[in-house]
């Protein structure tokens, strides 16, 4: 008998037509401000201008004029849904923060199946009273009922948390793209707590007692989260970094991620800003400043932006010199209250004037760190008739500010520093050269990809020829004396030289990292998944799911007979 292999191979099976635009949901755990939220708006967006109906489904999304969200999530432009959210809190006692977030995923995808379930069966006697009709309109992104129905999608776009996935496919038979932005086993807080200093995440875990202790523990944790991302129809990551660390992280998968970058908004960056508010004309300076967009956090390893700074000042050939940190500041956070105060304690070491100040009020809470310990924070700017603080601390910035920052024209900022080690992408470099910013990051890590360092003329005839013309920025290891080198060779560029490496950034963004390559690249995807031929229940998972409810039914069964007999 001739047994036919190749219809047992999910290549050979012939992939499903598809409508031109295709229906696709997003869901994401939480959907507040921050890089994994601006990729799944962008993504979102971009998608939507390309003809696809999209939808966000999220556990939390503060709406209103003045909720902490990104306005396309609250203009109208993205319909959101928040759902799951009324049973698991984010975390116990401020521990267990995996688990609660895993439990959150899991009740959003309960109550999104159940939404599709009542769709397919709103046509029967008594759920059709039950079900509000499809065309119920959304009157805000809290406006969800349990009676809700939804329409199915061809594929649904999952990222942070792969917790949900297989439940997605199995019971919902939805085609499903994993983004991961990082694997969370190398993200969570008792990780890095557990190092104490950068390392590279390909090169494994260094040994150490807490190491081995948070292993023991997260074993099962981290044991499912590779098994569910196996499960996902198409794996995207956000970096060749990151997907290097992907297959290191996840051997047993034995699959390779396609990198989809994440992208800025060109339209944004690099103008002036039209209308300086009051409370923000303090920042506009004709005065050079050298300029650090970061959350005032431990490993973003801001002292060597000080450091840097401190020793180009030294050197006398740039007196007026500013420095500017600005970023997140969360007082609630003992990491935030520690790193921001020793970098008080580094700029006074090293004899510099300084000044911290918060553009939003900070809440009055009690704080994890020892009075001793807690840095100095103004509750006002500089004063304008004085002369401006050689460092200056400006946490909590809002987009207007930052908008402002960026503007070399108004703030005189000069160079862009991203001090972060291994980071997995950074957004903030982007940012900077979207805005005609050269930038100066570390030789690890996203930054690799997104710098372009062919070096700088180091004579008028090496300037000529224009053989670096391609350079966006200067890439240098963590060292302050190499770093200063680079910013005095960024300082001592003609303002010819500055405004080409300003186009050559601006011109990468364009070419690698717009809002349309990553709708393009995001669509890819998209269609991919959603046109696989091979059935969701011939896969081994399925059956494997099929076995284990059957068994767990034949012994349930068993038990109730056993009793009444």
């Amino acid at each position: 008998m001739e047994i036919n292999v190749q219809a047992q191979d999910p290549d050979s099976v012939p992939p499903i037509h598809l409508p031109p635009n295709l229906r696709i949901a997003f869901i994401h755990p939480d959907l507040g401000l921050g890089g994994a939220e601006r990729l799944v708006v962008d993504a979102a967006v971009a998608l939507q201008k390309r003809g696809h109906e999209v939808e966000v489904f999220t556990s939390y999304h503060e709406d209103g004029a003045k909720g902490r969200s990104f306005d396309e999530t609250r203009n109208g432009t993205l319909t959101v849904h928040v759902l799951g959210n009324s049973i698991f809190p984010r975390s116990i006692l401020g521990r267990f923060t995996i688990i609660c977030a895993m439990l959150r995923q899991l009740h959003l995808v309960f109550s999104f199946l159940l939404a599709a379930f009542l769709y397919h069966a709103s046509s029967w006697p008594l759920l059709s009273l039950f079900a509000l009709p499809v065309e119920t309109p959304f009157r805000s992104s809290s406006d969800w009922s349990p009676r809700r129905q939804l329409e199915p999608f061809d594929v649904i776009v999952i990222d942070q948390l792969s917790t949900g996935i297989p439940l997605l496919r199995w019971f919902g038979g939805n085609r499903v793209v994993f983004y991961c932005h990082f694997p969370d086993q190398l993200l969570s807080p008792s990780s890095s707590a557990a190092l104490s200093s950068p390392h590279d995440p390909r090169a494994g875990t260094p040994f150490s007692i807490a190491a081995e202790v948070r292993k023991t523990y997260r074993a099962p944790i981290d044991a499912l989260e590779q098994a569910t991302t196996g499960e996902a129809d198409k794996i995207l990551v956000n970096s060749e970094f990151t997907a290097q660390v992907f297959e290191r992280t996840f051997p047993a998968l034995r699959r390779q991620p396609r990198v989809v970058y994440p992208s800025v908004d060109l339209q944004q960056y690099g103008n002036e800003v039209a209308k300086v508010e009051e409370q923000d004309r303090w920042l506009v300076s004709d005065k050079p400043m050298l300029l650090s967009i970061n959350r005032f956090e431990g490993k973003k390893d801001l002292s060597l932006a000080v450091d840097a700074f401190a020793k180009v000042r030294a050197a006398g050939s740039h007196p007026g010199l500013r420095l500017i940190c600005a970023g997140g500041y969360d007082p609630r956070l003992g990491d935030n209250v520690r790193t921001l105060s020793n970098l008080q304690q580094l700029v006074g070491k090293l004899g510099l004037s300084q000044h911290a100040y918060s553009a939003s009020a900070l809440p009055d809470v009690p704080s994890p760190v020892p009075a001793r310990s807690r840095p100095t924070i103004s509750p006002s700017p500089p004063p304008a008739d004085a002369s401006p603080p050689d460092v200056l601390f400006l946490l909590n910035i809002s987009a207007a500010q930052k908008s402002l920052l960026l503007s070399p024209s108004q703030s005189g900022a000069v160079a862009l520093l991203y001090t972060p080690m291994f980071e997995h992408f950074g957004i903030v470099p982007l940012e900077g050269m979207a805005s005609g910013l050269p930038v100066l990051a570390t030789t690890t890590g996203g930054p690799t990809e997104t710098v372009v360092d062919r070096g700088l003329p180091s004579s008028a005839d090496e300037a000529a020829d224009g053989a670096w013309t391609e350079t966006t920025g200067l890439l240098r290891p963590r060292d302050p004396v190499a770093w200063s080198e680079a910013l005095s060779a960024l300082l001592a560029l003609s303002p010819a030289q500055r405004a080409q490496l300003g186009r050559a950034g601006k011109e990468r963004v364009r070419s690698f990292f717009s809002q349309e390559r990553l709708g393009e690249d995001f669509e890819r995807a998209c269609v991919d998944a959603a046109k696989k031929g091979w059935p969701i229940v011939s896969e081994v998972g399925f059956k494997k799911m099929c076995m284990f409810f059957g068994i767990m039914t034949v012994c349930f069964v068993a038990s109730v007979v056993a009793v009444v007999v």
